[in-house]
This record gives C-alpha cells, structure tokens and sequence, in this order.
C-alpha cells in the first residue's frame, strides 16, 4: 500500500479512470480498457477486483509512459470509497448507475449515490465526470462536478444516446450511438439491452480521450462479454448457457427476464439461486421472481437453501415447470436431464453462495467438487480444488427426474388419507442417544403409545396403528440422513401417501434443548435429512415438529455435536421434549392445527 502511495504522484501521464456504480461497472470497465487500447497502453483491474488492495496493485502494474489506468470501485458501506479515492485520485469518473445494491448497509438508494458521489467530488477541475442522464440520482450529480461533464442514456438532452437498439437471442446486443452531428451503428458481443449504460459510459470515456466515435465502435465490436455477466458458453452438444452468476440482486432480474423474454431459442429454462439485495418478506420475493421466470421459461430450477419458498408459485396445469433443490449437485442432474441441443440455459445466482457454472462443467464430467459451502468468491474454472471430490452425494437419477405425478399434485397419488409419521435418524446403534437422533426415539414414544411392533420394509422399520379413528404409519428410515429422501420415496411404491398427510420428527440446531416447534411448509432450514426428502418430492408441504437440540457452547463443531451422546444436565429436558414432541405428531395427525 505505501508503494502505491509514492508511486501514484509521478504517474503524470495515465489518465486515472474510475467507474462505480450499482451494475455494470465491471463490463463498462472492460469496454474502458478495450477502446482505449486501441490507442493508449495502459492497465485494467483483472475481473471484479475492486477494492483497496486491487487498486493499490493496478497503480503498481502501472507504467508512466502508459495512456490510462481504469479501475472500478466497489461502495459496500458508506464510507467505503474514502481510501480508495485517496489512492487513486482519479482525473475521469464514471458512474453507470444507483440501484438498491447493499441495501442493508445503505438503506436507501439516496444513501448510495450519497457514497458514489465521491467519485464525482474528487475530481479536479480539469477532470471530466461521466454520468447517466436516464437515473435522476447519477444525473444530478453533475453539480458536485468542478470539470466537464459528459452524459449518456437515451434522454434526448444526453450528450451520448442510444437508438434502435435490439439484442434478441441469438443475436447479440446491436445499436445506434448517436454524439453531436455523428451516428454510428455498433454491433457488440454483449447479451442483453441492459448493458447499454455500460456502453454508452464507456464510448464517453473514449470520445474525452481523443478517440472518434468510430473508433470506438469499432473497439467495442472485439470485447468479449465479461466473465459471468451475461456471458455466453456453448457445450460441445450444443446447449446453450448464459452465465450471470456473479451476484443475484433481486432488482436486477427483470433484465435477465426481459433478454429471455425477447430469446429465440428451442427451449427456455432458468435456473436461480440465492437472491440478495431486497427488503421485506423473502419468501414473497422468491415467489414473485418465480412466477416472473414462468412467463418467459419453459421450466424454472430454484437452488440454494430457499428455493422451496417458490414451489407455492406453481400455476395450474404447469406444475412440472417449476421445481427446486436444495443442492447445485441436485439442480445440476435435473438440469442437465432435460436439456439438449438447441436449449437456451439462464444460469442467475450469487457466486460465493451458489457457484452456478458447475451445472455446465458437470454436463462436460468437469467438476468434483459439489460443496454448498466454500464460500469461495472466486470462479470455479481457476479453483484448483475443482477436480477434487467433496460435497453432498448425488441422489439416484430417477429421485432427481421428478414425474409428474409426484412434484405436480398430491392429490393425484393414491391416497386413503393415511397419516405417516416419519422419524428422521441415522440407524446406526451407537448414534442412540444422540441430538442427531431424536426423530427415531420420539418416535419410539410414539410406538409405545399405540402398543405397536416394528417390521422392515424396503429401507425403513415400519409400524402401523391407530389413533382418535386416524389410520397411522410410523417411519424409521434406515438410510443415512442425507439419503431420506430416495428411501421415503420408494417406500410411497409401497405405502401410497400425499405429502400433505406426512409429518417429518427431526432435530433443530437452531432451537434451544427443551423445546419443539411445528411447522406446516417451508424450507428444509439447514437440515439434510429434510432437505433431501423436499428434493425428491418437490414439494414443501410435509409437516413437521423440530426438536431442540440447540449446543450451549456455540464453539463446539456441529458436525461432532449432534453425534455425541447428550450432557448428563440435558437428558432430563430432551425426554420432556421428546414426550411433547411425540404429543405434537399425534395431533398434527388427529387433524389439529397445532
């Protein structure tokens, strides 16, 4: 950082460029760097690099005879872009534009442009600030600016505008750039009309340094799509993928939809993951940007720890259109199932979250790796872990190729409206005893009251009985955890069920020891074995009663916990829960709502 600080000040002859923005300032950057090269020598920050320690290495790659040096500027927080700016005192600004990105540090899209403004103030006077006619909050920056102001947009009062633009799949983002007396058509490599501020900005940027209007033109026309925005990728039988899984703000969608929309292609299907950047009530926002990619995708995929909220969007008569999973290894096999040659693949997610392109990878056998939680905010095509095996094991293909009659309507299978109790565990012996498996011993308790006798089934241990004129089957999967869903199904071949009749018992780290909570639908909150049973019937309408097992110490790794016997002190309140927890099941299935 101290190299950086003595090396910025004889830079003298690089023009400094900096672009923020709440989306696309990594493209505009892109398109910066390409139509100047045309030009200038000069330097870029690589990919999506873009805080302090990125821009103190770009002032280090750069030389004092290069043309320019462009970096793009993350705002996380207030305050953010303070140290940046200091360092890099730029002489050009860029601002594409002000969404709600970061919203739970910011607030409001007033406090975010109150921070990328910055950009705009620490420009000197003889600098030149780029700024979007079409967003009130960007064009009204042009009164913090002491220099020259250049802007872009489609408003007829802009200095750059935008006309006849067109970009319907497969053809790429097309149009008219019109400065002064001059109108020059560019036919680009992007997808999608919401790349246009990132465009118009960057030919900006070109026409302040010297360059003609064809010129620039001409340079955007050799910019590949930036990595992961909106970036195209056709597999070798000819599926093609759009990759924009760099970050899933949910104000962004409607562009993504609008480009699918407008697609020509044999089939639509888009896959999204984890969503960020809203307020209010999540599953609403899930649910709505469910029903929106109904209207332009042939199928739907949801993926991630919330994608079951959606299933409640399924429309009638297209039920088979929407589905979800907990795990990308689950999405992945249903995704590539179905698609083939001349299908048109949306992939929308977050990249620490989801890292969504291993669905592509894994229709070429070119990732092992199917972990859901590395966090890693890096691409999966550089990570030298991704050949390495790790992560959730795949569910059988035919638990992942969901029919009909099982994902679409319940009341479809043959039904008597029998009442299952299923306890979820791990049927090794020395797991009794354990937080892992109260789902089997409140079951048990559940046994002893109507006096019945286990039998085993296929991979489950098997009871029946009845209670208050209800006709109940208790379940004791025998499978490991994570498999409960394959077992659970193929048990339905034999004891035919609705999901809405079922009522899962299991363990709940989230909750203290000693107590139970109901639930009536939702997501599998982190446990496998439920998450395992949604995957495979599609649906989250299983009732269930969670059971407290919740670790007094917080340090001690869950993974260990809850396969280790209880604390002495805690055995005296899991037994009271256990108790409630089985009364909880025995009423869910009498037909209360409890």
């Amino acid at each position: 950082m101290k190299a950086a600080r003595l090396k910025r000040p004889w830079l003298t002859t690089p023009e400094f460029i900096g672009v923020t923005g709440s989306a696309g300032k990594t493209t505009a950057k892109d398109l910066i760097a390409g139509i100047l090269a045309k030009k200038f020598s000069g330097r870029a920050n690589p990919l999506s690099e873009n805080q302090l320690l990125d821009v103190a290495r770009t002032i280090l790659a750069t030389r004092r005879n290069d043309g320019f040096c462009v970096m793009e500027m993350s705002a996380n927080c207030p305050g953010y872009l303070d140290p940046l700016l200091e360092l890099f005192k730029p002489n050009i600004s860029v601002v594409t534009l002000v969404r709600s990105d970061h919203l739970s540090a910011y607030h409001t899209r007033e406090a975010v442009a109150a921070e990328k403004v910055k950009l705009v103030k620490a420009l000197p006077s003889t600098g030149t600030a780029i700024l979007n006619a079409d967003d009130d909050l960007v064009s009204a920056m042009a009164a913090n600016c002491i220099g020259k102001v250049i802007t872009f947009g489609f408003a007829p009062h802009a200095d750059i505008r935008a006309e006849d633009v067109i970009a319907e799949w497969p053809q790429r983002l097309g149009l008219t750039i019109v400065s002064g007396a001059e109108r020059v058509h560019v036919s680009t490599q992007l997808c999608g009309t919401h790349w246009v501020p990132a465009l118009l900005a960057a030919v900006g940027v070109g026409l302040a340094m010297g360059l003609s209007l064809q010129e620039c033109a001409d340079a955007i026309a050799l910019v590949e799509p930036t990595v992961a925005r909106m970036q195209p990728v056709r597999t070798a039988d000819g599926v093609d993928f759009i990759r924009d899984e760099w970050k899933a703000p949910v104000w962004t969608l409607d562009a993504c939809f609008d480009f699918m929309r407008s697609a020509k292609a044999g089939r639509k299907i888009t896959v999204i993951g984890t969503l960020s950047d809203y307020s209010g009530d999540a599953s609403a926002q899930y649910v709505r940007a469910a029903k929106k990619a109904l209207e332009v995708s042939d199928d739907v995929v949801f993926v991630g720890p919330w994608a079951f909220r959606v299933l409640r969007a399924r429309p009638s008569g297209r039920e088979d259109a929407l589905h979800a999973f907990t795990h990308v290894r689950e999405a992945s096999a249903y995704v590539n199932s179905i698609a083939k040659a001349g299908d048109l693949v949306l992939l929308k997610g977050s990249m620490k979250q989801d890292h969504l392109t291993r669905i592509i990878f894994a229709r070429e056998d070119k990732i092992a790796c199917w972990r859901d939680d590395c966090k890693f905010n890096e691409f999966c095509e550089v990570c030298p872990k991704r050949m390495i095996p790790s992560g959730m094991p795949l569910l059988d293909s035919k638990s992942v190729q969901i029919s009909s009659a099982l994902s679409a309507n319940a009341a479809t299978l043959e039904s008597n409206g029998l009442q299952v109790l299923v306890g979820l565990g791990n049927p090794k012996s020395n797991l009794v005893g354990t937080p892992h498996n109260v789902g089997y011993e409140a079951l048990d308790r559940i046994a002893a009251t109507l006096s019945t006798n286990w039998e085993t089934q296929g991979d489950a241990l098997v009871s029946h009985g009845r209670w208050k004129e209800r006709d109940l089957c208790l379940v004791k999967l025998q499978t490991p955890m994570n498999l409960s869903g394959p077992a659970l199904k193929a048990l339905t071949e034999q004891i035919p069920f609705a999901p809405e009749n079922c009522v899962l018992l299991h363990d709940d780290l989230d909750l203290p020891i000693g107590t139970i909570r109901t639930r009536h639908r939702g997501s599998a909150g982190g446990h496998r074995g439920v998450a395992s049973i949604l995957d495979v019937f599609q649906t989250d309408t299983f009732r269930r009663v969670k059971i407290g097992v919740g670790r007094a110490d917080q340090k001690i790794n869950a993974a260990e916990y809850v396969l280790a016997p209880f604390r002495e002190a805690d055995r005296e309140p899991v037994a009271k829960s256990l108790d409630a927890a089985a009364d909880r099941a025995l009423a869910l299935a009498s037909g209360q709502r409890v």
